[in-house]
């Protein structure tokens, strides 16, 4: 997504403050209904805000995750974060990558409620946020150019405060915050100690004041310029932190509706009386066709239930592997806290794959897939939660 600077302003919520492009000195807020009272009051003529979102309830954590849609996260890790499964939390992920045994990613969640009541108090005050972004998310997208290896790190300090994002070349990357009156010289040490361990790779300092000293090969930006760029953040970047706005709001539908009223208040009465006698005349006769149709695949139904059961008679118990059998046992007795990715049977055996979230009762639920029918071998998810579980079927 690019929007110009004259039709949308990126503003930062980093603690309890406000930080504006063009604005060295930012704005002190006590709480989010306050916040909202001081940016109106401060945007300017641009009403329409990309928000970079870090108050000190915004939790980033590293997590092993199946690589699948944000319910699969929901499903797979809500147990051990139940903020992501509570409507009233705004919550994103990083792009999933590829781990050592598995995929990872990091949330970014709210310990407490507070993007959405922001969004709307901004609202009553003729302020419309079209995105909302955790700050490490911005940080990443923030250097013009990249380097051969594809290497990043870009550290944001201010009074207090200190979040990195840093992906090495070749290796894992890491968000790193830090707090407190020490923040930022711990926060540049950290830099200082990166740059001395990997001198080729690329490093951004933003700051809201000056550093001390200069940091060799250290390119710095001031807070304010950095807000200012035309950063690139697509729409279908899974850190947005709001949701979608879908296709047809109510809104919509209530203008749609009021345009049909009126057209179809244009149409001369005989017109609409002969119209509306033909389709009455059209719903009789499909709910006749209807009934009739039920009454003709009930027969069906109760005739292949029939056929199903005969078949089984005839061919016997062991004549072929129990499938469907074992499809529904799968998934009665699998919970929420186990993603399954595969299921795959060849040759008499089978083999489910997926990932098990922390604290999941996996002895519990691999106990629960025994049968006369098939056999489960044993085995653990590793390190990551991944895992494959294997069995036979009895002959």
């Amino acid at each position: 997504m690019f929007t110009s600077p004259t039709s949308e302003r990126t503003v930062l919520l980093w603690g309890r403050r406000w930080w504006l492009a063009g604005r060295n000195e930012p704005l002190e807020f006590q709480t989010l209904a306050h916040a909202a009272e001081i940016l109106a009051a401060h945007v300017g003529p641009v009403r329409r805000l990309r928000l970079v979102y870090q108050p000190e309830f915004l939790v980033t954590v590293p997590v092993g995750c199946p690589r699948g849609t944000r319910a699969a996260l929901q499903g797979a890790l809500g147990f051990e974060h139940p903020a992501i499964t509570d409507p009233a939390h705004a919550w994103s992920h990083e792009p999933i990558l590829a781990a050592a045994d598995g995929h990872a990613t990091f949330l970014h969640y709210e310990s407490e409620p507070g993007l959405f009541g922001l969004v709307e108090r901004l609202a009553a005050h003729g302020v419309t946020v079209t995105s909302a972004w955790p700050l490490a998310t911005f940080l990443h997208a923030l250097p013009v150019e990249w380097s051969d290896s594809g290497a990043v790190c870009v550290l944001a300090v201010t009074a207090g405060h200190g979040v990195a994002y840093h992906h090495p070349a070749h290796d894992t990357r890491a968000i790193l915050q830090w707090h407190g009156d020490g923040a930022a010289a711990e926060a540049t040490d950290w830099l200082r100690r990166e740059i001395a361990e990997r001198p080729r790779d690329p490093a951004l300092l933003v700051t809201s004041e000056e550093p001390a000293e200069e940091l060799p090969g250290v390119h710095c930006l001031a807070l304010s310029d950095a807000l200012a760029l035309p950063v690139i953040l697509p729409r279908a970047h899974p850190a947005q932190l709001l949701p979608a706005t879908p296709l047809v709001t109510p809104q919509h539908a209530l203008v749609a509706a009021s345009i049909l009223l009126l057209l179809t208040g244009g149409l001369s009465g005989a017109a609409y009386a002969r119209e509306f006698t033909a389709w009455t005349q059209q719903q009789r006769t499909g709910r006749q066709e209807k009934a009739a149709l039920q009454a003709e695949i009930e027969h069906y139904r109760v005739n292949a239930a029939e056929i199903v059961a005969l078949k089984t008679q005839l061919a016997g118990p062991g004549s072929s592997p129990p499938v469907p059998e074992l499809l529904d046992q799968v998934c009665a007795a699998l919970p929420p806290q186990i993603a399954l990715d595969r299921v795959r049977i060849a040759q008499g055996r089978f083999a489910l794959s997926g990932h098990v979230a922390p604290g999941a009762d996996w002895e519990k639920w691999r106990s629960r897939l025994g049968s006369r029918r098939w056999t489960v071998e044993p085995a653990v998810p590793n390190v990551a939660g991944a895992f494959t579980l294997q069995g036979a079927f009895t002959p």
